[in-house]
């Protein structure tokens, strides 16, 4: 049995509406050319889907099920058709992301794998800066797109959050500054870190964090690089707040030494942003649905 795609569209939208005019008013077509489509497909299958309800349809049992397996299918050719107008639309062009620093280095690699299998003709053009900058970059048409930590206070972007992520506590393994494996946010205040200079998004998720408890952090030193930081945490210059895929394997090899809070750690978002009013070319749109995507199977990634 091969079936009509056009007769289970017909159906389908049928169903949606429980009505033939409507079904008939999307698909263009007269009503009677649905109700013909609807009952070719019944007679195929031969098995009743549908029965008038005075001025309505309504599905039978099975027509309920197969109704159910329509949508699956034709979310999927929608899915498909998407990704054709995308790759037909966005064979060459240039694309401008700006990103932090540690983004560059823990997210920007993995999605631009992603996105030059399918669109090898876009040129991406990267931009480098903190969170604040890369912002300000899309705001002032610099870039097309940011990865960035959201600002809901900031109405002329759009942003779409990916990646929400811990950042963890760390120290040198010898550092006695937390001799434990866990520590409370009052002993965390007087624990000297080293943070991230001014406009990064890790930093100004610890402030949120340590007003949250209505406490104030303990700085000794800033650093401008996540590498650089790390360097200066296994020194034992001090602790610091980094991301869970930064410090993983430094703590696997025991370069850095994590701590548990007990009022559970601060988390951070990363998002890609747009400005509202831009239209966006196909190849930014493209990566955005890359970065949907993503969602389902997040990559390593990091803010800085």
């Amino acid at each position: 049995m091969i079936l009509n795609i056009n007769q289970l569209r017909a159906f389908c939208l049928a169903a949606k509406y429980k009505s033939i005019t409507l079904a008939a008013q999307e698909l263009m077509v007269t009503p009677p050319a649905v109700s013909k489509q609807v009952k070719q497909l019944e007679d195929m299958v031969e098995i009743k889907l549908i029965f008038r309800n005075g001025n309505s349809i309504e599905l039978t049992e099975v027509g309920q099920k197969v109704y159910k397996k329509c949508i699956r299918i034709f979310d999927h050719i929608k899915e498909m058709e998407d990704f054709f107008e995308d790759i037909s639309r966005a064979k060459s062009g240039i694309l401008r992301i700006g990103c932090p620093q540690s983004i560059a280095k823990y997210v920007i690699p993995h999605l631009i794998s992603s996105f030059k299998k399918t669109y090898p003709g876009i040129t991406i053009l990267l931009d480098q800066g903190n969170n604040s900058e890369m912002i300000k970059s899309v705001l002032n048409h610099q870039n097309e797109l940011a990865l960035c930590r959201p600002r809901p206070n900031e109405k002329r972007l759009k942003v779409k959050t990916f990646r929400r992520e811990d950042l963890v506590l760390v120290l040198s393994p010898d550092s006695n500054n937390v001799p434990t494996d866990q520590i409370s946010v009052p002993q965390l205040s007087t624990i000297p870190l080293i943070l991230a200079k001014y406009g990064s998004a890790t930093r100004d998720v610890v402030f949120e964090y340590f007003k949250k408890f209505k406490m104030t952090p303990t700085i000794v030193m800033e650093s401008d690089t996540v590498d650089l930081t790390k360097e200066l945490v296994s020194n034992d210059h001090g602790a610091s707040f980094l991301l869970r895929s930064a410090v993983q394997e430094d703590i696997l090899n025991k370069k850095l030494r994590s701590v548990r809070i007990l009022e559970g750690s601060p988390t951070i978002e990363l998002g890609v942003a747009y400005h509202k009013r831009e239209s966006l070319s196909p190849g930014a749109w493209a990566f955005l649905r890359l970065l949907e995507k993503s969602m389902e199977t997040p990559p390593r990634s990091n803010a800085d």
